[in-house]
Formats: structure tokens, C-alpha cells, sequence
């Protein structure tokens, strides 16, 4: 699945927020930027977990989509788009884990 025509600011974050956001900058399909700390601007998409959460989704024992399916990943934007997007989103999450 690719993300031809896509473009958002994710952020990728902890449920407590007691560790900073990690932000990916997507421009017509391809990852532009990566930032952490403070927001370079308004997300598109916001994605909060747990620690034990993102950990499962990186390593592939939980799927992104049951994640968000079960609120163990707290989602905000549109979920129509997401959904379109899911594996994209997941690959992204599983890539954002290698870092």
C-alpha cells in the first residue's frame, strides 16, 4: 500500500506524556522530516500507547489496526484516512521502533 498523495504531520506518543513525541512529516507519500520533542506544528494524526504498547506494536506481536480496534493506541484525526492508510501507518510504527 502505498501513501501516493498523502501528506500529514504524525505524532507518536506516550499515554502519561512524560516522554517527549517523536513527529514524522509525510510530503505526497514520502517521510520529509522527523523531529522530537515539540510539535513543528498542529498534527494531522496523534498516536498515544503505553510503553508495553508501542513496544508490541513495534516488534509485530500487536497489529497497529487491533491496537487502535481495541483503544490500546490512542488515536486522534481522521479515522477514515487511517484506515485507507493502515498499513502504511503500521509499517511506519514498526519502522519509528527500529530508531
Amino acid at each position: 500500500e502505498g501513501l501516493s498523495g498523502f501528506s500529514a504531520l504524525i505524532e507518536y506518543g506516550w499515554v502519561d506524556g512524560e516522554k517527549p513525541s517523536a513527529f514524522l512529516r509525510v510530503d505526497n507519500g514520502r517521510a520529509v522530516a522527523a523531529s522530537h520533542g515539540v510539535a513543528p506544528s498542529k498534527p494531522d494524526f496523534v498516536m498515544k500507547a503505553t510503553p508495553e504498547i508501542w513496544s508490541a506494536i513495534c516488534d509485530g506481536s500487536l497489529s497497529g489496526r487491533a491496537a487502535l480496534l481495541t483503544r490500546k493506541l490512542k488515536f486522534q484525526g481522521s479515522m477514515i484516512t487511517a484506515m485507507k492508510y493502515m498499513g502504511a501507518f503500521e509499517k511506519s510504527i514498526q519502522l519509528l521502533g527500529k530508531v
